[in-house]
């Protein structure tokens, strides 16, 4: 498991993939962060709520398309998380407070894979995340000083409108070791305006 800039309000991170209920794994991942609410109260709260589809992670290295979904909670909370449809048993991702979804900064992102600890083991790595209006493009910073460019769709979300991002790590990047140091926002100049360290590969 890696995790990406984890504070407060950040999304966490879930580990390999599993087959359990979307509201499962995002219950296991952000337990630690909400530990003066009722366990049973607050899983039942991540079941609420309808479902969007904000964006999408396209298919390689032999797997399928998977869909990036949000959802607000009766609780007040937003939800992000991949899996292969909205009804899917299977997801990964976060949660955080509706009231600051990013975490007070203009970018808020989540890695998932499977396999590891080392780059070269991992036989699949996605990344999701949402990021505020003024971010034009978001990056992946690689090991090699590469860039990994993801593709940022428009997504409103109760109202307030974000860039919302999924993106595949290829094969050969992984077989070769070239693993996601950092994710990187810029505005429209081309100026690095946030970063979140991943915990991965450097």
């Amino acid at each position: 498991m890696a995790t990406m800039r984890n504070t407060r309000a950040r999304w966490t991170v879930a580990g390999a993939l599993v087959a359990v209920a979307t509201a499962a794994v995002v219950g296991r991942v952000i337990a630690g962060q909400f530990v003066s609410r009722d366990p049973s109260s607050f899983q039942a709260d991540l079941g609420t709520g309808a479902v969007t589809r904000v964006a999408d992670i396209d298919a390689a290295n032999g797997l399928p398309v998977r869909g990036v979904f949000a959802r607000v909670t009766s609780g007040g909370q937003l939800c992000l998380w991949d899996a292969p449809s909205a009804a899917s048993q299977e997801g990964q991702g976060g949660c955080n407070p509706l009231s600051d979804p990013l975490g007070g900064a203009l970018l808020s992102a989540s890695l998932a894979y499977e396999g590891g600890p080392a780059a070269a083991d991992v036989g699949d790595a996605r990344l999701i995340g949402l990021a505020a209006p003024t971010v034009a493009s978001v990056r992946v910073l690689m090991t090699d000083g590469s860039y990994r460019v993801t593709s940022l769709r428009g997504a409103t979300i109760q109202g307030q409108r974000y860039g919302a991002f999924g993106y595949r790590f290829r094969r050969p990047d992984l077989q070769r070791s070239v693993a996601p140091v950092a994710v990187v926002a810029f505005d429209r100049s081309g100026k690095e305006i946030d970063r979140q360290a991943t915990g991965f590969g450097g």
